[in-house]
């Protein structure tokens, strides 16, 4: 009777007991320890004390403990131990031997009293003392956890962001501030950290969410801090609503896709309209040309001059339409180009042959200096290659008066240089500095005698890129311009 009564006392002590043998095996388990540390009687029967509740840093500590209590010496300490899901909490314990008859020790009886909320009160009174005033004056919500996660500061910014007063939140788990379907990974996370804190920068690791008093939730953003006080290891929380970041975000991310579907609408625009343009033009320039060779028969001068307007209007704006075709397949990421060996006499002989009228119409020369022997030969695409070099030619011999252009062709340390020079009226630095934009033309709007649209240059840098290459250029008023293309040998 007197034994059923001792056990079931022990069962229904509102403290965690339990006993263990000499080596610290767990022998009796009662339910206040199952409901305190999370394991069932038959699960922590026959295991170690230590593996089961006690933090890996501290089994020395047990160690010792566990050693005085053999030696007969009781003593109550506060300790950290662990729940069965890692949890940390603080108790009392205390621990004395268990003697048979002989007087020989058979058990530790240990006494275990959960005063986590008892220490998280303690800690706050001494960090309210401590950094309250500071705190409350910080310019975000600052949160400050005592060892096993439970809240001990919370600052005026804290509470405002919240919307709960500081004396409803001192003591509680820091999961209370999260919403409910965060709370449970945030645990683990939580006693991870804890386990290993280290400083964390704001906007540093996963995004997180807030839940205020009333319920909402709000994104936020974090920074973790551990401080070493008298008081024990704090971790202290810097806390920023990000809510009207993220709307603005959201918009961006809105605008975004906008402006992708009008981009991708002008692409379609541009291929479509291209090839239907391009089908008459070709057919207008086409028969022009046949009407200025008198196939048909004599043509008067007058007639000879305004079909001559014609064919010149028509390849102008052919060369447009094909330059914004060349532009909106770049700008997509449409563009193919075939990046192989390329001789680059042999291009260079035929921009030379197409550009020779123009030189000559304008009495210019147009010549080639090569010092490269055998002529190098370089990655590229071939047409992109012929296509730059026509519109740098091109142009200098648009803007050169007298004098001509030349094209000098040059090799070192694995890199092949094409500068087109000319002797033309040159460019100011204001000039340069905008010169390969899209649709830019440079110098006075009255002063420009030349024709274009502006793309040239621009697609000229941007096919140089895509084979790894690049176009700079050197220019003074009055002076002339170099315009040199760089890519790698082959």
């Amino acid at each position: 009777m007197q034994m059923a009564l001792s056990e079931l006392l022990v069962d229904h002590s509102p403290d965690a007991l339990v006993a263990t043998d000499t080596k610290g095996r767990v022998c009796l388990w009662n339910r206040a320890a199952q409901r305190d540390f999370g394991y069932r009687a038959d699960e922590a029967e026959g295991q170690l004390l230590a593996d089961l509740i006690v933090p890996r840093e501290l089994h020395d500590d047990e160690a010792a403990l566990r050693r005085a209590a053999l030696d007969g010496v009781a003593s109550r300490h506060e300790v950290m131990r662990h729940r069965k899901d890692g949890v940390p909490l603080y108790v009392n314990c205390s621990a004395s031997a268990v003697r048979d008859a002989q007087g020989r020790v058979t058990h530790l009886a240990c006494h275990l009293s959960d005063v986590t909320r008892h220490r998280a009160r303690r800690d706050a009174e001494f960090v309210h003392a401590r950094f309250q005033a500071v705190l409350d004056r910080a310019p975000d919500a600052i949160v400050i956890v005592n060892g096993t996660g439970r809240i001990v500061l919370f600052n005026a910014q804290a509470c405002a962001m919240f919307g709960h007063e500081a004396a409803a939140v001192l003591g509680e788990p820091i999961e209370m501030l999260l919403p409910e379907r965060l709370q449970r990974s945030h645990l683990g996370q939580r006693v991870g950290y804890l386990g290993a804190p280290r400083m964390r920068a704001m906007g540093e690791g996963r995004e997180l969410h807030g839940r205020r008093a009333n319920g909402d939730e709000f994104p936020v953003e974090i920074s973790l801090s551990p401080v070493e006080t008298e008081a024990g290891r704090l971790v202290m929380s810097a806390i920023r609503d990000i809510s009207e970041r993220k709307r603005f975000e959201r918009a961006l991310q809105e605008k975004n896709v906008e402006l992708e579907r009008a981009s991708r609408a002008k692409d379609r625009f541009l291929a479509t309209m291209s090839h239907e343009l391009r089908t008459p033009l070709n057919a207008i320039i086409g028969f022009t040309g046949l009407m200025l060779m008198k196939l048909p028969g004599p043509l008067t001068a007058d007639q000879e001059k305004q079909l001559g307007l014609v064919q010149s209007s028509g390849k102008h704006l052919l060369s447009l339409i094909n330059d914004l075709l060349d532009l909106a397949k770049i700008e997509s990421g449409r563009v193919e180009l075939v990046l192989e060996p390329v001789a680059c006499d042999a291009v260079l002989d035929e921009v030379v042959q197409t550009l020779r009228p123009t030189a000559d119409t304008k009495g210019l020369w147009l010549r080639i200096e090569a010092d490269a022997a055998p002529p190098p030969v370089v990655r590229a695409d071939r047409r992109a290659l012929q296509q730059i070099l026509i519109n740098l030619a091109g142009n200098a011999l648009k803007f050169t008066t007298q004098g001509g252009v030349t094209i000098a062709l040059r090799e070192a340390e694995g890199r092949v240089t094409i500068a087109v020079h000319d002797t033309g009226i040159g460019i100011s630095a204001q000039d340069r500095a905008r010169l390969f934009g899209a649709f830019t033309q440079v110098g006075e709007p009255r002063a420009r005698r030349a024709e274009g649209t502006g793309l040239g240059l621009h697609l000229s840098v941007k096919l140089a890129e895509l084979m790894g290459g690049h176009i700079a250029v050197e220019s003074e008023p009055g002076r002339g311009s170099v315009f040199t293309l760089n890519l790698a040998r082959a």
